[in-house]
């Protein structure tokens, strides 16, 4: 698995040619954004609410739960097979819901994709869509002042299956005891889906209750897309919509600048025959930063692809790899060194994967890596395909760091980066966890 998180994240969240300033974006009510993205690329309106929930152990399984509920039932579709007629109604409209991390913040996303009434003679489209939207969040189908039931338990039954599926992928589940040991006192260890203790003390109950209270209490950012006017979605969505608020939950912001005290190991059981290795670093650099772009060019020449240092030094010199990447994370601004190995080979391969980070580290970064790492890096935003999901969440996610820009200034940005800012940003990098994970476990050591 040679591929580098930060760039499938930005191939994922991109759309091509848009320029930002086509945004609007309306203040509705206390900690309720709506942006308008006026396009007249797509013949579609997509509908997309961001809820933003802090992340803790209390309610991370809640959260997750509730997009595997909200989406299935409402009391005037009371069934799946009920919703999906309405949605088809809409001419073939799609609804869908899921939660993602954001550093330390997790984020319900609920969206809605229509027909563009103007384009098919039925102007009331969009207008049905959000009526059929604000019965998802405020009519339910409900039993007993709870979710129902059956839809409740298919739900939960479902989330389950999708986090035990996680150790599955061994290497993804590798980087992920990396993580929860590297952040173990800090909320970023939590992954979006919870777990299985805290999904079992859910009721129908109590989730409804939590749905309730994020509605009130959670800030939350509108997206459309579409070729529409603004001051028509204003309206419409202040008529259409209904939300009452609360005092809003605060979440603090990610504590990014960690200094390392001391390097943890620790030694673990995996049932493979190919060992794995994880090297858990701070990066120490907020994504907000003009450092953190020149540090991601660094993670690149480091580790994404087969012209990297890790692939060639450690993999095809050394023969001391099957696979290798380095993956970063720009919300917790950390990186995660993976490489797939014999058991023998452990200590060479941390060896040799500590001599070339503290290589880049004192300089010895070639022109020619540079280029191939800014020509990836390019190559992966000029080739995402113009997809209005991508789109919307390219502009969320630069709306958060406060990076709105044309992708076209964005690759000027990266063409524009210097030898000498990524070995200053480089420099901030600190090794904290190192984690390795095998079949058969002779001892632990924790430090």
């Amino acid at each position: 698995m040679e591929v580098l998180y930060e760039i499938e994240f930005i191939m994922q969240t991109l759309g091509r040619g848009y320029l930002m300033q086509n945004a609007t974006i309306t203040e509705l009510q206390e900690g309720i954004r709506l942006h308008v993205l006026n396009s007249t690329k797509f013949k579609s309106i997509l509908f997309g609410l961001y809820i933003r929930r802090p992340l803790n152990k209390d309610e991370v399984s809640l959260n997750a739960l509730l997009t595997r509920v909200i989406d299935r039932a409402t009391e005037n579709h009371p069934g799946l097979t009920d919703l999906n007629r309405a949605l088809e109604m809409l001419y073939g409209g799609v609804l869908v819901s899921d939660i993602h991390k954001y550093g330390e913040k997790q984020m319900i996303q609920i969206k809605m994709t229509v027909a563009d009434g103007r384009r098919i003679g039925d102007p009331d489209v969009f207008r049905n869509a959000l009526t059929l939207f604000n019965e998802i969040l405020n009519a339910p189908k409900l039993v007993d002042g709870g979710f129902d039931p059956e839809i409740f338990k298919s739900a939960k039954e479902g989330l389950a299956s999708e986090i035990e599926a996680r150790k599955e992928d061994k290497t993804m589940w590798a980087v992920s005891k990396c993580l929860e040991t590297m952040c173990e006192e800090e909320a970023y260890a939590l992954h979006e889906y919870g777990t299985l203790s805290g999904l079992e003390a859910i009721t129908p109950k109590s989730l409804y209750a939590h749905f309730l209270k994020v509605l009130k209490t959670s800030e939350m950012d509108i997206v459309i897309l579409g070729d529409v006017e603004t001051a028509d979605m204003v309206t419409l969505v202040k008529e259409k919509l209904t939300f009452e608020r609360e005092a809003l939950t605060v979440i603090p912001d990610e504590q990014v600048v960690v200094p390392v005290k001391a390097v943890k190991e620790k030694q673990g059981a995996l049932d493979v025959n190919q060992a794995r290795l994880v090297m858990g670093y701070r990066m120490n650099i907020p994504y907000s930063s003009p450092a953190y772009l020149p540090a991601f060019i660094g993670t690149l020449i480091l580790g994404h692809g087969g012209s990297s240092r890790l692939f060639k030094e450690v993999r095809e010199k050394a023969s001391l790899c099957y696979s290798t990447f380095a993956r970063a994370e720009r919300y917790k601004s950390v990186m995660f060194i993976y490489a797939g190995i014999d058991v023998q080979h452990f200590e060479e391969a941390k060896a040799l994967i500590l001599k070339e980070v503290a290589a880049l580290k004192a300089g010895d970064i070639q022109t020619e890596e540079i280029e191939i790492a800014t020509k990836a890096f390019i190559s992966s935003l000029e080739s995402v395909s113009d997809f209005p999901n991508s789109y919307i969440n390219y502009y969320f996610n630069q709306y958060l760091s406060d990076g709105v820009k044309d992708i076209a200034a964005y690759i000027e940005k990266i063409k524009a980066v210097t030898k000498d800012e990524i070995i200053a940003a480089l420099a901030h990098f600190e090794l904290d966890t190192i984690v390795f994970l095998r079949k058969e476990l002779t001892h632990v050591e924790n430090k």
